[in-house]
């Protein structure tokens, strides 16, 4: 998985985010209770990691995000982007929160930790420690996940992560596509791929960020995957049509 990039640790500072702006009306389904825990963190995670070509912003002229969701994560995001933006810090906390939400992916104690009704202020201080001391987390962050845990929401860790990493995205103009291709691709031929989409009008000021994948049933060609779009240009579906022009002709 990637991991947070290592570069030295902060001091925290409290009050960056103020859960007074996040209504705290709406039912939510009950946690795990027991003793919490904070997870033991292993410094193999934090090991230097790249979120590729994207463009490093740091706060917008209103501190408004793109769009908002009228949801318990939804708010949440959309009050850490505004925190994010008033304190310069669009893109760390974007670091921070891609991180934030492969850990949670990938460690089974973390989901467990985020699920646990039990989980109170020390418990998320020992936790927050931990990350200051194994990686380099913003400040915001920090009492970003404090005020999730004080509100018992940190069981929406997760979704937080993945919407406001979508805010950030939407206001970066920033497309994310996947790419399947039947064998692996050079990096020539990767950078013959971006090349391509930068090259479309349609494209114009668009950043994107793709991850490549092999799919060895397309025989040849590429797949393309956008959150909106479907583009087959995979030697199976040539196959396919050639097919069923065939079956056209017999029938």
């Amino acid at each position: 998985m990637s991991s947070k990039k290592k570069k030295g640790g902060k001091k925290k500072a409290a009050g960056e985010v103020s859960d007074a702006e996040v209504s705290a009306e709406d039912e939510f389904a009950s946690a795990r209770h027991g003793t919490a825990e904070a997870p033991v963190l292993d410094n193999s995670l934090f090991q230097a990691f790249s979120l590729g070509d994207v463009k490093r912003i740091e706060s917008t002229p209103d501190h408004q995000p793109p769009s908002k969701e009228d949801t318990i994560p939804g708010r949440y995001a959309t009050v850490l982007f505004t925190t994010a933006s008033q304190n310069q810090a669009l893109y760390e906390v974007y670091e921070d929160m891609k991180y934030l939400a492969e850990l949670y992916a990938n460690s089974e104690s973390f989901q467990l930790f985020t699920q646990n009704a039990g989980v109170g202020i020390k418990e998320i201080r020992q936790f927050n420690a931990g990350l200051q001391e194994a990686g380099d987390f913003h400040k915001v962050t920090i009492r970003f996940i404090e005020v999730l845990a004080e509100n018992k929401r940190l069981m929406f860790i997760k979704e937080v992560a993945d919407k406001y990493a979508k805010l950030y995205q939407q206001f970066n103009k920033e497309e994310k596509i996947t790419v399947f291709s039947a064998q692996r691709l050079s990096n020539d031929e990767e950078q013959q791929v971006l090349n391509a989409l930068k090259a479309n009008p349609q494209n114009q000021g668009k950043e994107f960020v793709i991850e490549f994948k092999i799919d060895e049933s397309i025989l040849g060609g590429l797949q393309m995957y956008t959150e909106s779009e479907f583009m087959d240009m995979s030697l199976s579906s040539r196959v396919d049509r050639l097919q069923q022009e065939i079956q056209k002709m017999i029938d």
